[in-house]
């Protein structure tokens, strides 16, 4: 394997709590952390992921109301409020 080193600072307690579940996962710090990146980078998209769950979201309402697509939904939803 080519590697390189990277080199982060990180708060104490991120730390701490990177060093513990390392050790329950009995890992290296650096193992684990380049299993987490590895996840990051192939994550499928949510609506990939969620695509098994379209369709079985239970509604209260009880008024007919006008449809709005899951994919606006979501995207209204997850947008970051300054």
């Amino acid at each position: 394997m080519n590697t390189s080193t990277l080199t982060i600072r990180l708060p104490q307690e991120q730390r701490a709590t990177l060093r513990e579940a390392a050790k329950r996962l009995r890992k290296s710090e650096s193992e684990l952390i380049r299993d987490l990146l590895e996840r990051e980078f192939e994550q499928t998209p949510f609506g990939e992921r969620a695509a098994d769950f379209m369709g079985c979201l239970a509604s209260t309402r009880t008024a007919a109301a006008k449809p709005v697509s899951f994919r606006d939904t979501i995207g209204r939803n997850n947008r970051r409020k300054p």
